[in-house]
């Protein structure tokens, strides 16, 4: 008869798998949930741990899939810090070259009376 695994959460990625026993934030920075290369070749690394600051100078480490909210908020908050810290630069006009589009403009005025004449 079937057993299911109680005491294991099965996940297609084994980097995915929350360890049992406690683990040091240096040893979650260090596990890899993907390290393979993808269907172009392209080697593909994901972190099962991101490791985030808060302002207060706490420092957690998120698992990338139980805690994929905790992470959007982080990098939200991350966002939100940024832009209090950026400076705004007064707009400068572009500076649009009109050269080719004269030209343009030209050679299509003086074509239409050459094509009316012809038809």
């Amino acid at each position: 008869m079937y057993q299911p695994f109680e005491s294991e959460i099965l996940t297609v990625n084994p980097g995915d798998r929350i360890a049992k026993e406690p683990q040091t934030l240096v040893e979650k920075a260090q596990q890899m949930a993907v390290d393979a290369p993808d269907i172009t070749g392209d080697w593909i690394q994901v972190p099962t741990y991101f490791i985030f600051e808060y302002p207060n100078g706490e420092k957690k480490a998120l698992h990338h899939v139980k805690d994929a909210q905790e992470i959007s908020d982080a990098i939200r908050l991350a966002r939100f810090e940024e832009d209090e810290n950026l400076i705004v630069e007064p707009h400068k006009p572009h500076n649009v070259n009109l050269m080719p589009f004269i030209l343009v403009v030209l050679v299509v005025v003086f074509t239409i009376p050459v094509l009316i004449g012809i038809f």
